[in-house]
């Protein structure tokens, strides 16, 4: 009885230790994103491309920066072109925008060129809210309105990449394919060696 009671304490002391480590040096850090508040005014100044987009799917994810092909439905500042390429952080605590999901409609404040744009939190304004478009409308004008030109289809210019085939698919193609060549080599040597013993 007394070896248990001292084994229960030992456990006790092991597990406080673990948590007053916790306390003093801290848990594994996720580290928040750190920006520079900007106004409305600022937000807007700073942006080469301010519009109404919607995702329609994911061209690439590279080590959390994820690219996603969107049509624009609607411009205040910048490029008036129907889609764009829109690159953020899947991570919020790398300043991204975090996953977007396909049919997703959001008002962007982003930097780039030539139909090729990334956005931040740090970009958004700090006194922003759901009013942002009647704001930007007086503080920009009318804003462009592209929802009757059609989207272009893939394969056409500004329209999203043709699919091509997953690798994964490929491989699991290539992988059936060689099981049946195998099967069909197996069968052809069982018919033989059948006929051969027939003739005997």
């Amino acid at each position: 009885m007394h070896t248990t009671a001292t084994r229960r304490s030992s456990r006790l002391l092991v597990m406080l230790a673990g948590l007053l480590m916790l306390v003093l040096v801290g848990a594994p850090s996720a580290y928040a994103c750190d920006c520079m508040e900007l106004t409305f005014e600022e937000a807007a100044a700073n942006a080469d491309l301010i519009a109404d987009i919607t995702i329609e799917t994911e061209l690439e994810d590279v080590e959390g920066k994820v690219t996603y092909f969107a049509v624009v439905d609607t411009v205040w500042k910048g490029e008036e072109s129907r889609t764009i390429e829109f690159t953020t952080h899947e991570w919020v605590a790398s300043c991204g925008l975090g996953r977007i999901e396909a049919g997703t409609s959001l008002l962007v404040w982003a930097s780039g060129k030539d139909g090729s744009y990334s956005s931040t939190w740090c970009a958004l304004p700090a006194d922003g809210g759901p009013d942002d478009p009647e704001r930007l409308t007086e503080l920009l004008g009318d804003p462009a309105d592209l929802t009757d030109q059609p989207v272009p289809q893939p394969g056409e210019p500004g329209g999203p990449p043709e699919q091509s085939m997953p690798a994964w698919a490929l491989l699991g193609l290539g992988t059936a394919g060689l099981a049946v060549g195998v099967l069909l080599v197996r069968v052809v040597a069982l018919t033989i060696a059948l006929f051969l013993i027939r003739r005997r």
